[in-house]
């Protein structure tokens, strides 16, 4: 208490512990002020670091972030319409499919599933005077063309049969019953019903696919219309471009093409050779295409420029398109159980192996002989052979005409945006004194048509 009374020694040593406790404070104040070297340098560079970042995230207007990209294309409204009519007028201007057998599709005189069916088609398909078409243009018949090698081998057997039975005699000693060959005819039926049935109902699944991806490539380009492209232009119109190639790519999967027939179609969307170098390099281009879809959507989230229930929507029609891949995929990878083909096909070929005999020798002459063999054979022939046409849907869908309805849908939902509400804050944008008519260019007359049948079988 009292300093001046204490002995010499312990002044000493109370002046010591002072300035130790006086050094110590000092110290700690400054290590709490950053006056630490590692702490100092630890703060600046996250200091700089977060700098940078924001400064590349206010520069940059694409998903990718280097700004001295030599590919880098500065988009617009404009370019986007005139490469969607670069597609569907120079590069797909085809009214039907060039890569679907005539075989299939038939001439552009035939009705055929193959083909966009307009208002007057159904009128054609519906009129009485159908039998009398049907009938004379038999011989112009694609399943009879189909058929043919089936039916002359069937021919030249009942010619074998019906001389053997003549010169050799075998009437005697060997004869078929027709009754027999009825009760195995009634299984053949039954068989080949549910095998047709069986390719109906994959055709009509496979229909359903390809209307959703109309629907879902509708409602994506919608979702980005309204949620993306209003806050960043760049990366709105490079997803449209993407989702417009959904409908060729997916084509181009399952009737496993070459990458030659659909590339120049990806390079004339995708002006950035890097885009598309990547969607062309990927197995499965489609899905390449919904990963961009969702690349984007987790960025613009990062930056807080789309609100979350947006984000969720997007990527909802996003699932839907993926599970159009994986609906189409399986279709494609798994037919009718070939066990069950097999065993059909085996027994429809000893029914009418052992038809022209049975007729023979029950008394019928040649002539008639070979007309029932051949009536029933083009029958029976004729329904296998539609049920393996049906079991791999994907050659006779319209899948040209509805990937092209699926850009231009695209293409509508990205041009054809609606006018500003009352109250809205309007977009300072040089597109907005294009008129609708020089974003539309890219329309025919025959769009306005149902010819695809816009999702209305989903």
């Amino acid at each position: 208490t009292n300093f001046n009374a204490a002995p010499k020694v312990l002044q000493t040593i109370m002046i010591k512990k002072t300035l130790l406790i006086l050094a110590t404070f000092f110290f700690s104040v400054g290590a709490f002020k950053n006056l630490s070297p590692i702490r100092t340098l630890h703060t600046s560079i996250r200091f700089r670091s977060s700098l940078l970042v924001q400064n590349d995230v206010k520069a940059s207007p694409s998903i990718e972030f280097d700004n001295t990209q030599k590919n880098k294309v500065n988009d617009n409204l404009l370019k986007f319409s005139q490469d969607v009519k670069r597609v569907l007028h120079d590069l797909r201007g085809a009214h039907s499919d060039p890569t679907v057998h005539e075989s299939l599709i038939g001439t552009s005189s035939n009705l055929s599933y193959s083909q966009s069916w307009t208002l007057d088609d159904w009128e054609t398909h519906n009129s009485r005077r159908r039998y009398f078409r049907y009938i004379i243009n038999f011989p112009r018949s694609r399943l009879l063309r189909r058929t043919a090698p089936q039916q002359l081998a069937l021919m030249a057997w009942t010619l074998c049969a019906v001389w053997i039975e003549d010169r050799l005699f075998l009437k005697k000693t060997i004869h078929i019953p027709l009754a027999s060959l009825g009760m195995i005819s009634t299984f053949l039926a039954f068989l080949l019903t549910l095998r047709s049935n069986q390719g109906l109902s994959r055709l009509d699944e496979a229909r359903r696919c390809w209307s959703k991806v109309v629907l879902y490539t509708r409602e994506m380009s919608q979702l980005i219309s309204a949620f993306i492209y209003p806050s960043d232009k760049q990366l709105g119109l490079l997803l449209a471009r993407h989702v417009a190639l959904f409908g060729w790519l997916l084509k181009s999967q399952l009737r496993a093409t070459t990458e030659e027939e659909v590339a120049d179609i990806v390079r004339a969307m995708l002006p950035n050779k890097e885009d598309a170098d990547y969607v062309l390099s990927q197995r499965q281009p489609t899905v390449a295409v919904i990963a961009r879809i969702r690349q984007v959507i987790h960025h613009l989230g990062k930056q807080h420029k789309i609100e979350t229930a947006e984000e969720i929507a997007l990527d909802h029609t996003a699932y839907s398109l993926s599970e159009v891949i994986t609906a189409t995929g399986r279709l494609r990878a798994s037919p009718i159980p070939t066990l069950y083909t097999s065993h059909t096909s085996r027994l429809l070929v000893f029914y009418l192996f052992s038809l022209p005999p049975a007729l023979r020798w029950s008394g019928l002459n040649a002539a008639v002989t070979m007309m029932v063999t051949m009536s029933v054979g083009y029958a029976m022939l004729g329904l296998d052979e539609l049920s393996h046409i049906f079991e791999q849907p994907f050659r006779v869908i319209p899948m040209y005409v509805i990937s092209k309805r699926s850009m231009l849908a695209v293409a509508d939902a990205m041009t054809c945006r609606p006018p500003s509400l009352q109250g809205e804050k309007k977009e300072e944008d040089a597109e907005k004194e294009l008129s609708q008519q020089e974003l539309t260019t890219y329309w025919n007359k025959g769009d306005t048509d149902l010819e695809e049948g816009d999702d209305v079988d989903v």
